[in-house]
């Protein structure tokens, strides 16, 4: 019976591909941990400018 395959690396395309979605996704994030599991990302702890309007009520309406 044939021993089961060890993980690999991702690809260097694998890798840009990744980051570039984390990327669209939060513009701030970086990359952590590249190994055979995958791509880790870390995110910012500062609250960005979008944020400022979370739990606010917001109307394009009111005058």
């Amino acid at each position: 019976m044939p021993s089961p395959r060890s993980p690999s690396m991702p690809t260097p395309r694998q890798i840009k591909e990744a980051f570039k979605a984390a990327c669209d996704l939060c513009p701030s994030a970086r990359i952590k941990v590249i190994g055979p599991g995958g791509v880790e990302f870390e995110y910012p702890d500062k609250p960005s400018s979008s944020d400022k309007w979370k739990d606010k009520p917001f109307s394009g309406d009111a005058s």
